[in-house]
């Protein structure tokens, strides 16, 4: 039987991917002003790891269909907002930027990008002596604050080092994508 302590580790690392992406997020004022925002994409990415994680828990054995496509997804839609995040780096501070994760669609798919390590985590670990709520609620916490700070810690980085951390910010997101990608076809 797994302890706290396991389900707590289990649950930080599902969270690195939703940390990355909000911090690179925040370092590039990709969600602007509202605290309201921040805790709505915070919260679609613990309710995404929570989705995910159950149907990989309930359904381990079904999984092994979508193994293949989910990290092909998950690549293509960190890598295209991590360029959008770089290009507007470059566009002239007098120009309009949009926000990227000011669209709903775009939240729900980052959401579900970062979340489907926990789909495969949720599959490997049914098939071990595991609390599914323990692990659930662990997760569901630890992906929420993650989120929550990682915006946070991004917005005061991209205020204090501008375009800079902005350009890092994509090229984290470009990097997460082709190393989920890597990990998914078993090169990484």
């Amino acid at each position: 039987m797994m302890n706290m302590l396991s389900s707590f580790l289990v649950a930080a690392g599902l969270s690195m991917d939703n940390l990355a992406v909000t911090v690179s997020a925040g370092c590039s004022q990709q969600v602007k002003g509202h605290a309201r925002m921040l805790w709505q994409v915070s919260l679609l990415f613990a309710l995404a790891h929570f989705i995910m994680f159950t149907i990989g828990f309930e359904g381990g054995v079904l999984l092994h269909a979508g193994k293949a496509i989910a990290p092909w997804i998950a690549c293509a839609i960190l890598v295209f907002i991590g360029l959008h995040m770089i290009k507007n780096a470059f566009t002239p501070k007098g120009k309009e930027q949009v926000p990227v994760l000011n669209s709903l669609r775009t939240q729900i798919m980052l959401a579900v990008a970062t979340s489907v390590d926990a789909l495969l985590v949720g599959a490997g670990l049914a098939l071990a002596t595991v609390s599914f709520w323990q692990t659930t609620i662990a997760l569901v916490l630890c992906v929420f604050v993650t989120s929550l700070c990682g915006f946070y810690l991004g917005r005061y980085l991209g205020y204090k080092f501008g375009r800079n951390m902005e350009i890092l910010g994509g090229l984290v997101l470009v990097f997460l994508g082709v190393k989920v990608l890597l990990e998914g076809v078993g090169i990484w």
